[in-house]
């Protein structure tokens, strides 16, 4: 074994050893181009949205935000150097509801129906899109987001741009009544000044960029030609409008639109209002007979109104008051301090805590008159609420 032999028999086992070497550095090198392509790859999928999160612990607040990655500019400005320069010339429409828990869309509906209401609105990806929802219902909230997680379909829409979700149970705290008692005229006050509170808060903690606003109560479970909705809206170059919302059989349901004249508290009542007396307060504002007008006026073809504007489909009436069953209007007047009061606006004094009338949608007009800007009624424009 040790003769002439030898060493050959040691010059096999030393090169069956370094060619394992070789091909053991060379597949493990192999494994690990594999792994960064493969690492690379992954990257280059995007997620169709950006997560952002905050919470404000101190006020009782949340708001997650959900920015799709198909957003072609920011807000209405192009992106400089972007392929998209054409996009300055779309409109930017921020769509807002505010829903109070899983049963505010109507018996037998979830959020799910109602989104796809609101999808008809931007079927045609002819706007950019943002919405914002308030939701204080912790497991409504939760089902709402679990929607947005995991659903990458709904941001296959190009017009999406950005999704708002926002809790703020601290806005429903000592509200001072109770669910059953939110129709008695004596809670009337304090009802309306949550929904003030609540429109005003997601408002002012979603809208950014966007040019126009949309208020869409989550019960509306339909709008006629939707698809030319916002743009009628839009190229009418009015500054506040609100279209007439059906209920069953009624016609003209959101009786807060109107133009007219409205009753005023008498002696007595006026008394409770400067002695602060507002446990025994439970008056409402009425029309005055002969000198109001509403979308019911319409119906009824009053002067023949409707017989002569029924095929308008942009038919528009000046005014006093809106609802805010679906409620459009130009971003920039908000901007200016136009609100949702959260007290009674007309009757007020420095000697009173506030008056008589003009309280939330009700008080946006006469704010907003001072500034130049106006208020319209669309009756041929069409929204349809639940039955209950």
């Amino acid at each position: 074994m040790r003769g002439k032999y030898g060493k050959r028999y040691l010059v096999v086992p030393l090169l069956l050893i370094l060619f394992l070497v070789f091909t053991s550095h060379s597949h493990h090198q192999k494994f690990a181009n594999f792994t960064a392509s493969l690492a690379t790859h992954k990257s280059t999928i995007k997620e169709p949205y950006v997560k952002n999160i905050f919470v404000d612990e101190e006020f009782n607040y949340t708001k997650v935000e959900y920015v799709s990655n198909n957003q072609r500019s920011n807000g209405n400005i192009p992106v400089k150097n972007s392929p998209f320069d054409d996009r300055k010339t779309r409109p930017t429409v921020l769509i807002v509801s505010t829903i109070a828990s899983n049963s505010g869309y109507g018996e037998g509906r979830t959020f799910v129906d109602f989104f796809d209401t609101i999808s008809t609105l931007y079927q045609h990806d002819t706007h950019d899109i943002s919405l914002a929802f308030l939701i204080n219902s912790a497991s409504e909230f939760s089902k709402v987001e679990t929607i947005f997680n995991t659903n990458s379909s709904i941001y296959e829409n190009p017009a999406l741009r950005k999704v708002t979700l926002l809790s703020a149970p601290f806005l429903e705290e000592n509200s001072g009544f109770s669910r059953d008692q939110r129709h008695n005229d004596n809670v009337q006050r304090l009802r309306r000044r949550l929904i003030a509170r609540a429109r005003n808060f997601v408002l002012y903690t979603a809208l950014h960029q966007e040019q126009y606003t949309l208020f869409l109560d989550a019960d509306i479970i339909k709008l006629d030609h939707s698809d030319k909705v916002i743009s009628t809206f839009i190229n009418s170059k009015k500054d506040i409008i609100v279209p007439r919302i059906i209920r069953d059989g009624n016609q003209d349901y959101d009786k807060n639109s109107w133009r007219g004249q409205r009753t005023k508290p008498d002696e007595n009542q006026l008394e409770k209002m400067d002695d602060d007396r507002w446990e025994q307060w439970d008056y409402v504002p009425r029309d005055v007979p002969g000198k109001m007008y509403h979308f019911q006026n319409y119906v009824d073809n009053k002067n023949n109104e409707r017989e002569q504007h029924l095929h308008e489909f942009e038919y528009a009436v000046p005014l006093d008051s809106v609802g805010g069953a679906v409620l459009f209007a130009k971003s920039v007047i908000y901007k200016q301090g136009v609100v949702f009061p959260t007290n009674y606006i007309i009757g007020t004094s420095w000697d009173r805590s506030e008056g008589y009338d003009g309280i939330e949608t009700e008080g946006v007009c006469y704010i907003a008159k001072p500034l130049g800007y106006l208020c319209w009624g669309y009756p041929n424009i069409l929204a349809y609420h639940s039955s209950n």
